[in-house]
């Protein structure tokens, strides 16, 4: 009997970590697992099996709910982004992270490394295939879902690497569900400054695309569920 529950399996790893000194390398670590509770704070519930860090720079976890994956994959970025400032916008730390989608056959422990199922063999050998400027891909059971986010994720990654470290900022206050107003207070600055960073980071079209994704999942997802047997 299949199980018609979806699931996400995020696998990354940090673009040029190797250039990185000791003490940054360590902060790293800091960075990493910060993102990984805002994911928690931002998306409560969703979160299958913790995200774990291996060789270094490496990373997984499974959310119980994928159309949340974007967003948890962009609070990453833009919290490498921003925790961990270059001088010049193209240093700027960066992950290179492949979504896979799909049954989850076992997890042992609950722990994602350990566990196999549709979407880990979506997830790990995408992330390997992954070469020149891409540092997003999504990959489901759907050809025609995987063209399409083939082409929002090139969008998305062209304009993630223009962020400096203050747009991330503001794009996962934006994450957050926060107002312009809040995230000021937060950061200290002027709604006007905020409402700049966020235009500039392209934070709208962010928005939307999240939306959009959400959308195409939550209808696969419901497609899925009167295909297979209960």
């Amino acid at each position: 009997m299949k199980n018609p529950n979806l699931y996400a399996v995020i696998t990354g790893d940090i673009v040029a970590s190797s250039r990185l000194k000791a003490n940054q390398r360590r902060y790293l670590l800091t960075v990493l697992k910060s993102s990984f509770k805002t994911i928690g704070d931002i998306l409560p519930g969703v979160v299958y099996a913790p995200f774990e860090i291996y060789r270094g720079d490496s990373f997984q976890g499974v959310l119980s709910k994928p159309e949340a994956a974007l967003r948890a994959s962009l609070v990453i970025r833009a919290s490498l982004r921003y925790g961990l400032k270059m001088k010049q916008r193209r240093y700027a730390l960066d992950a290179r992270i492949a979504v896979g989608i799909g049954s989850v056959d076992f997890l042992p422990a609950g722990r994602g490394s350990e566990g196999d199922g549709e979407a880990f063999r979506f997830s790990g050998p995408t992330l390997d295939r992954m070469k020149g400027d891409q540092k997003l891909l999504i990959r489901t059971s759907w050809q025609d879902i995987n063209a399409e986010f083939d082409v929002e994720c090139a969008l998305l990654d062209a304009l993630i690497s223009r962020w400096s470290a203050e747009q991330a900022q503001a794009i996962i206050g934006q994450m957050r569900g926060s107002t312009q107003e809040k995230i000021a207070r937060e950061l200290g600055i002027s709604q006007p400054a905020v409402r700049q960073r966020l235009k500039s980071a392209g934070g709208w079209a962010v928005e939307e695309l999240c939306r959009r994704y959400e959308q195409v999942i939550l209808e696969a997802k419901n497609a899925r569920s009167h295909i297979l047997p209960k």
